[in-house]
Order: structure tokens, then sequence, then C-alpha cells
């Protein structure tokens, strides 16, 4: 008789970047007339931790509280842990941009207008999100359907994305978004869209103010 064996649980996420061209995440310090960017590390888990939450925000419009459990929240710190990404030996490049302010009335340069932004250029990146904290076979399991389907959903990232930057594919690579996974979100996605329906609304200001009423006149 063969023993049955099981692959082992993944107890983390891995998931490769794939640039569509330039990409600028911002440091925040910047100098007059240029924006800077971080040549150690490009694009950094904090950055990389936000898109995600937002992605499930719009994946699970519902799944605050699933969401908050993930990605955590005020006094409860995520049990995952994001690296940064990592970029495959020179494979990444700064590049400056300049941009100048046109005069509506003119038509020309306006004096004095002249920025100048970095911006890295690469072909692909991979970052992981490790399980950081205890959780229940069944618990890594649903984070980790949420977390490969908030990878997935990002399009985007950095600074000036309408001006064409930043335009990016992710793929999970571990676990990897089959047919199952993605059955496995859209049951969540049915969840806590249910749990969502079947809670009360809040109360409109009128029956707050009706309801203060009546207390007032108990009293």
């Amino acid at each position: 008789m063969v023993a049955l064996t099981t692959a082992p649980q993944p107890q983390q996420l891995v998931v490769r970047i794939e640039f569509h061209g330039p990409f600028r995440v911002g440091t925040g310090l910047t100098r007059l007339g240029v924006a800077t960017v971080d040549d150690d590390n490009p694009l950094p888990s904090a950055s990389l931790k936000g898109l995600m939450r937002a992605s499930a925000r719009r994946l699970l419009p519902d799944g605050g509280l699933l969401i908050d459990q993930v990605f955590g929240a005020a006094r409860r710190p995520s049990p995952w842990y994001w690296s940064d990404a990592v970029f495959p030996h020179d494979g990444v490049t700064r590049k400056p941009r300049a941009r100048i302010a046109i005069d509506a009335e003119l038509g020309v340069a306006q004096e004095n207008h002249l920025f100048v932004a970095d911006e890295h250029w690469a072909r692909t990146a991979e970052f992981t999100v490790t399980k950081a904290a205890p959780l229940s076979p069944d618990e890594t399991d649903e984070h980790l359907t949420v977390l490969a389907c908030a990878a997935a959903g990002v399009h985007s990232l950095g600074g000036d994305r309408r001006r064409g930057l930043g335009w990016v594919t992710c793929t999970p690579l571990v676990p990897r978004l089959d047919d199952a996974l993605l059955d496995r979100f859209e049951a969540l996605r049915a969840r806590t869209s249910a749990a969502a329906s079947a809670r009360p609304a809040p109360p409109t200001p009128r029956q707050t103010s009706s309801t203060a009423r009546q207390e007032a006149h108990r009293g």
C-alpha cells in the first residue's frame, strides 16, 4: 500500500513584477526642482503593502474585517511580513526626466518652471510576503488567497501614473493563481458580502435625533 503525500502548505507569497515602462517611487525628500528616488531601495515594502491593501479593498468591498486581519489595523499588527522588491543584478537603472510648464496664453515654456524627476527602469523584480505570526492552516490558506488575488490586482505603482509611469503586471508564483484559488476567493467574496448584507444599516441622522429626543423625554 502506497501512502499518499500532500504538498506542504505554503507559508509565504512570492510575486513577480513585470515592468511595462519606467516607474518612480519618491522618497519624499526633494531638492529644489528635483524629485528624488532611492537607488538602494527603488520599491520598498511599505509601498508594496499599501498597493496590495488598496487592491484588496477594491476586490473585497465588503471585506473590511478580513482585510484588517490580513494587512493589520490599529493595535493589531499584520501576521505577514513584506519584503522590499528584489531586482536582478544590474537590473535597475536611474534616469532623469525633465518637464516644463507651458504658458496657457502664449504657448511657450514658463520661466523658472523646469522640473526634473528621477525615474527607474527595470524589466522584472520579485518580492515576498512571509507569515510572521502563528495562524491556523485554514487562516493561512484564507490569508494567502486574499494576498495572491490582491497582488494580481496591482497594475500600477509609484507616481505620475497618468503620464505613463509605473504600469506593471504582478504574477503570484507561490501560490499560483489557479482555478482552485480563484474559487476560494469567490467564496470569500460571497461570504463577506452576505455578512455585510446581514448587518443592520446604521441609523440616519433623523433616526438618531428621534432616538435622542425619546431618551430625553424618558429622563
